[in-house]
């Protein structure tokens, strides 16, 4: 028999073979779904379009990462099994343990949308005093300040400095418009307490006493726990304010879903810290070069002697009243 013969008939042999195999055995395990979705597409439309070549490819790669993927984790690992990872894995491995932390630190910090402010409680807000103010302080920086920030540096392509300047900017924007709209409340109240009346024919012919005469300490602190009482009601009106007020100013932040919530929270713990009794005193500016005092504040970076910028305010229960908040800097690194 030639050789030509026998190469053929081998060949032949060969073919038939690989015909018996079937058509999953003749891809990857993984790849498994993918080509029953091809062997079974009926046409119609582009295969890559279809739902089922979707959803095959969806499950081939959960078959792939559970073939390639180790799930181990560091307790069942081998004593000599993490050092002989690589640095490039090491890296991926931290980063992924650092991510869970951040979803961790979100899930726990803030349970609230933009919808729905979550601090504090609103019994908390009806019966809110200095401390409750400067713990509303501590929440705001703590969730919401980093996403507002980081607004600023990868929107606004601003340094750090600068972004960290804006949101105290705002804070302070915040204090004032609600300090003001609570001085003209709290004298409405006052008028409309003392003269129980609005008819102005009979208001001539009368002798009003003067404001001065009629406003007290003893009245201003009933009228002040009156208005916290209601705050749960009073803030959605004076949220509305606000942004009314201040809309050309804020033109450009409202609509940011990293800093609304942000500007909210600030106009809530202004109103409340409006309407205590006894004003908070709050450091809203430090001069650059300020020495670095940790009794009542906290650097954002590595500690120093100097301090290079404010970060978040400090706060006192009253004028040389003691410490609610310690105030978060950024120290100057240079020597």
């Amino acid at each position: 028999m030639d050789q030509p013969y026998q190469d053929r008939r081998r060949m032949s042999e060969d073919l038939r073979s690989s015909r018996s195999v079937s058509p999953d055995e003749a891809f990857p395990h993984w790849a498994a779904p993918i080509a029953a979705s091809v062997r079974n597409f009926k046409g119609g439309t582009l295969i890559v379009n279809s739902a089922p070549f979707r959803d095959a490819l969806v499950e081939a790669e959960r078959i792939w990462v559970e073939e390639n993927i180790d799930y181990k984790t560091e307790e069942e690992r081998a004593p000599g099994e993490r050092d002989n990872l690589t640095r490039e894995e090491r890296i991926i491995e931290l980063e992924s343990e650092l991510e869970k932390l951040r979803l961790k630190e979100r899930e726990t910090g803030r349970g609230w949308g933009a919808g729905n402010l979550h601090v504090p409680h609103p019994m908390e807000i009806n019966t809110a005093r200095p401390e409750d103010v400067a713990e509303l302080l501590s929440e705001i920086y703590k969730t919401e300040w980093q996403p507002a920030f980081e607004y600023f540096i990868y929107k606004k392509k601003v340094r750090e400095r600068e972004a960290a300047e804006e949101l105290l900017k705002l804070l302070q924007e915040c204090y004032d418009f609600c300090e003001k709209l609570s001085e003209e409340h709290l004298r409405d109240l006052t008028e409309t307490l003392f003269v129980p009346t609005s008819n102005q024919h009979l208001l001539k012919k009368i002798h009003v006493p003067n404001k001065a005469d009629i406003t007290s300490q003893h009245i201003t602190s009933d009228l002040n726990r009156l208005r916290t009482s209601a705050n749960t009601h009073i803030f959605p009106v004076v949220e509305q304010l606000f942004f009314l007020t201040e809309k050309h100013h804020l033109k450009a932040y409202i609509k940011a879903d990293n800093l609304h919530p942000f500007i909210r929270l600030c106009v809530k713990c202004a109103w409340i810290s409006s309407v205590q009794d006894r004003p908070l005193s709050i450091t809203f500016k430090l001069k650059p070069g300020s020495n670095f005092y940790p009794d009542v504040m906290i650097s954002r970076n590595a500690p120093a002697p100097e301090v290079d910028y404010l970060v978040w305010p400090i706060v006192f229960k009253y004028d040389n009243g003691p410490l609610l908040l310690k105030g978060i800097v950024h120290c100057s690194q240079l020597k």
